[in-house]
């Protein structure tokens, strides 16, 4: 399968097309839709403007599937239970797993990178970071952790994720990874780092920004002709669609959203929570305080 999504998709005029129904079931926990406002994610495949994005629901985190003409990019894999999810996304796509160039995450917290080792060594690709996640990971050492008070806005918004347990494989292979004490010692390489404003390998358009705030080593992932941003945790999506308010460093925060509200955002693709669409989307995003 080419860029085309399946028939039915297409949007309005300038608004992205996309897949009219799951291409294969997605988790959608009934503890998720009475907790979280924006309810719980969807598979979607969205398209426009030359970029291409699959949105595949895991366990803990929204997996994204950046598709380039002959390459494909897996972001954030939070579960090992994430590998075969994302198996048959790829063969429902048409794309061979040898189109994976690398599977990359956002920043190195557990829900989104205990999965990312096995999917690696599975597709025999290498794992790729920003910058300063590489930095940690080579020194040995996590990036800093949100503590004390910080933490319970994560633990409030668990149940809105459906309040999802540790699988069996997680526990055995994942704890080492993306925790406070994780070494984070991925068995598959490393890639080459993601320096702020990098190209993404094969993928036209795509660039890599670094974006501190929830997290010292956070990247988002931006497509200027279409407007997406993989948002990681720098928004997230339970309440509507908000900035996310769980932070290591709050001036940094304000920069990134600085800086991102001047893109011209159209779609966010966040790690948590449905798709946010619509004119300069960011502007109208919320900045919780009281909130988790």
């Amino acid at each position: 399968m080419g860029l085309t999504p399946a028939a039915g998709g297409a949007g309005a005029a300038g608004a992205p097309a996309t897949t009219p129904r799951p291409p294969f079931p997605a988790p959608r926990p009934l503890l998720a839709r009475l907790t979280a406002p924006a309810g719980p994610p969807a598979a979607r495949l969205v398209e426009r403007g030359g970029a291409a994005v699959m949105a595949v629901p895991g366990r803990y985190s929204v997996t994204y599937l950046l598709l380039g003409p002959q390459a494909v990019l897996v972001v954030d894999v939070g579960s090992a239970a994430d590998v075969a999810p994302v198996l048959r996304a790829l063969d429902w796509l048409g794309r061979p797993a040898a189109q994976v160039r690398a599977v990359a995450a956002t920043h190195l917290h557990f829900d989104h990178v205990m999965g990312i080792d096995v999917l690696a060594r599975r597709l025999g690709v290498p794992v790729l970071l920003g910058s300063v996640g590489a930095a940690h990971v080579r020194a040995g050492r996590p990036p800093r952790y949100p503590h004390g008070w910080r933490l319970w806005r994560a633990i409030l918004t668990w149940p809105m994720q459906g309040l999802p347990f540790f699988t069996l494989a997680d526990w055995r292979g994942g704890m080492g990874f993306g925790f406070p004490w994780a070494r984070n010692a991925f068995r598959a390489p490393l890639a080459p780092p993601l320096h702020d404003g990098a190209a993404l390998p094969g993928l036209p358009g795509w660039t890599a920004l670094h974006t501190p705030g929830h997290a010292d080593d956070a990247i988002c992932l931006h497509h200027a002709a279409a407007g997406f941003l993989i948002g990681g945790d720098t928004v997230r999506n339970f309440l509507g669609g908000e900035w996310n308010p769980l932070l290591v460093d709050a001036a940094a925060m304000r920069a990134t959203r600085a800086r991102l509200c001047r893109l011209g955002v159209t779609t966010v693709f966040p790690a948590h929570g449905p798709l946010l669409e619509g004119p300069d989307v960011l502007a109208h995003l919320r900045a919780t305080v009281l909130l988790p």
